[in-house]
């Protein structure tokens, strides 16, 4: 029996087209950041939210997970900078010294890896012969955010009609070699930022998830709603089908004021 086709994107960093940004997308948005899905669910819905189409594919429900992962990093940050912008600062403590740092961050410059040349599928010499694998999505990373197991890696992006089985009986030699060659095949966009703290020297290593710090809340949509409902009179869905920035600006001129009157 031969192998069953990659699911997996066959283009490392796609071309995605945005929704145009009203309340109802950002409130989506918002929704989809701070839920409390496993995080692979949550990347798959802001993606979902934030474009109308990613690799010349009109989105459907499904599209995001077969990403790669670095795809699916790489639009994430693209979807940040709507809301944060291209940079920003950030307080941590040293692990060393313990001493607070800030840290200058460019969202538009995160490094990012090119894919191997045999991108979105490998072949790798196993125990069991040569075998071939399709690089992490997606659902490679909702099954790992159950279970983190190399095992769980080789059954899930083995391309072998009985790679589940298949991955109970590879070596840890096997499983090594399997993961080893899957990073050098899987285009990536870089998680950390690493610098010197100013009071130690030590090095600082910061871990970058926009799902932390870039996206609004709903408490923060509801609020411009109730203002400019409050104010004007207009109902929720005419609020939330004005762009985005139409919105915020009402919403301020309207707190600028002293709030709705009474």
């Amino acid at each position: 029996m031969s192998d069953r086709a990659p699911h997996t994107l066959a283009v490392a960093y796609p071309s995605a087209v945005p929704r145009r940004m009203t309340g109802m997308v950002e409130l989506d948005l918002a929704e989809a950041a701070h839920s409390r899905l496993p995080r692979p669910s949550k990347v798959s819905a802001v993606l979902e939210a934030m474009f109308a189409e990613v690799g010349g594919v009109a989105m459907r429900a499904g599209l995001t997970d077969v990403l790669a992962t670095g795809a699916r990093a790489w639009l994430l940050l693209r979807t940040a900078r709507v809301f944060f912008g291209n940079q920003g600062w950030f307080t941590a403590p040293c692990g060393v010294c313990q001493q607070p740092f800030d840290l200058s961050v460019d969202l538009a410059s995160v490094p990012k890896s090119a894919p191997g040349a045999a991108f979105p599928v490998i072949t790798v010499k196993t125990s069991l012969g040569p075998r071939r694998f399709e690089v992490p999505n997606g659902r490679t990373e909702a099954a790992l955010a159950q279970q983190a197991d190399l095992r769980v890696l080789a059954a899930v992006t083995g391309l072998a009609p009985d790679a589940g089985s298949e991955a109970d009986q590879f070596t840890s030699e096997d499983l090594i070699a399997i993961e080893t060659a899957l990073d050098d095949a899987t285009p990536d966009v870089a998680e950390e930022i690493t610098s010197s703290c100013p009071a130690c020297g030590g090095d600082l290593a910061l871990r970058l998830d926009p799902l932390d710090f870039a996206f609004p809340k709903p408490e923060r949509i509801d609020r411009d709603v109730y203002l400019l409902a409050r104010t004007y009179g207009w109902d929720e869905p005419t609020i939330l089908a004005m762009p985005t920035s139409r919105r915020r600006r009402h919403a301020q001129m309207i707190a600028s004021t002293g709030g709705p009157k009474r």
